[in-house]
């Protein structure tokens, strides 16, 4: 089916500025035209849809999720759920967030490798949901904090733990084998976790961080590696991971540290936005908050340096999670902006540099000849007010390559 738009305000994310009275075509998946509205000639049998100065701009992006984890507050949803189930609700959820707008995602970390169980279906047309690049299981040392504090005959498996180097090299060979499209490194403590091990402890060694790096990349995969504290993250960054998820905890040096080496920020500032609500305390546990809170200001107090220093900054929802249903992501770009991004740069961060976290920069994440007709209008304009991002009755349209998956 051959689509043109035309009476577009397109927003291209390439940094331009919005231009009216555009059209384009989408062609076979991809974008085959773009120019003034009154050059269009729509080919034969295809359908034109006038969107009377609305804003035409890329599907948007998430690339740090856990779609299959509940948006309800249960602490041991991870020891209780069945992974059928869980893959059952992430597909739910994936639907969901195609319809706000989200035309790409990656998940980070899911039990049983449902994640990828997602991906197929979607792929197969089996399920709705956004295009998906996932990690299958969390690639952790052992002693990692990651699943909380458990009594030492309490044992529950993990295909990605492993000690020392060459066990890493193994942890991430299994992930490859069982689908995943990302390595997922947990490289410091968690906040969400009630072990000993501290959000700014460093949970592994410089080597096995290498081998993991080196392993993954050897089989053509980046690596996305949880990390808050400046130690973690510039062990990280000299390790070769190619983004740092929360980061909360960097200093200037290792900012810097990262700029050189070329390795992206995904702050997922939703995270620690979700511990400062009135209602908080309803959700989360007295730790978590001490925990989380902080993080939130510390992370504003080095905004300014992340920007300063170049990062590419991509947005990542670390959702659903109790508070933020599926669907909320975009206030992601709302956070950028309240920290101190301009819109233009937020939108970017949720299209394009998003697009270059996961590698995808040749296929979407801006609206450019010969990319994949993901787009999506918008009835206001974004750049103006981001937080209509956020409402799905300002989402007109939603096409995934060529195709309109919600209208």
């Amino acid at each position: 089916m051959k689509t043109v738009f035309t009476n577009a305000t397109l927003l291209d994310s390439t940094g331009a500025a919005p231009r009216p009275g555009m059209a384009l075509l989408a062609a076979e998946g991809r974008i085959a035209w773009i120019g003034p509205a009154p050059e269009a000639q729509p080919p034969e049998g295809s359908r034109v849809i006038d969107l009377g100065g609305k804003t035409l701009m890329p599907g948007l992006i998430d690339v740090h999720m856990h779609i299959t984890q509940g948006a309800e507050p249960n602490p041991i949803a991870e020891f209780t759920e069945t992974v059928p189930f869980m893959a059952l609700r992430g597909a739910a959820q994936a639907s969901i967030l195609l319809d706000s707008g989200y035309t790409t995602m990656r998940n980070l970390g899911a039990f049983g490798y449902s994640d990828v169980a997602i991906r197929e279906a979607v792929n197969k047309g089996l399920a709705r949901g956004p295009r998906m690049l996932v990690s299958g299981e969390m690639v952790i040392t052992e002693g990692s904090g990651e699943r909380g504090f458990l009594r030492p005959e309490v044992q529950i498996p993990e295909s990605g733990m492993f000690v020392g180097a060459e066990e890493a090299r193994r942890a991430v060979r299994r992930q490859v084998y069982n689908g995943a499209d990302v390595i997922k490194l947990i490289a410091s403590g968690r906040v969400g976790s009630n072990a000993y091990s501290m959000p700014w402890d460093t949970e592994m060694t410089q080597e096995e961080m290498s081998a993991v790096c080196d392993e993954a990349h050897r089989w053509g995969k980046r690596v996305a590696a949880h990390a808050y504290s400046a130690q973690s993250v510039a062990m990280c960054a000299i390790a070769g991971v190619d983004s740092i998820e929360h980061g909360a905890l960097v200093d200037e040096p290792t900012i810097a540290l990262m700029a050189e080496r070329g390795v992206s920020l995904v702050p997922t500032m939703t995270a620690f936005h979700s511990y400062l609500g009135a209602d908080a305390e309803e959700r989360y546990p007295a730790y978590r908050l001490a925990r989380g809170r902080p993080m939130a200001q510390h992370q504003r107090d080095h905004f300014q340096a992340y920007m300063d220093y170049g990062l590419n900054i991509a947005t990542g929802s670390d959702g659903p999670r109790p508070g933020w249903p599926p669907g909320t992501s975009a206030l992601e770009m709302w956070l950028l902006v309240d920290a101190g991004m301009p819109p233009m740069q937020a939108i970017q961060a949720g299209t394009r540099n998003g697009a270059r976290v996961l590698g995808l920069e040749d296929d979407v994440g801006t609206v450019e000849l010969g990319k994949k007709a993901d787009l999506i209008v918008v009835d206001g304009d974004p750049v103006e007010d981001i937080s209509i991002l956020q409402d799905r009755k300002c989402i007109s349209l939603v096409m995934k390559e060529g195709e309109i998956a919600r209208e």
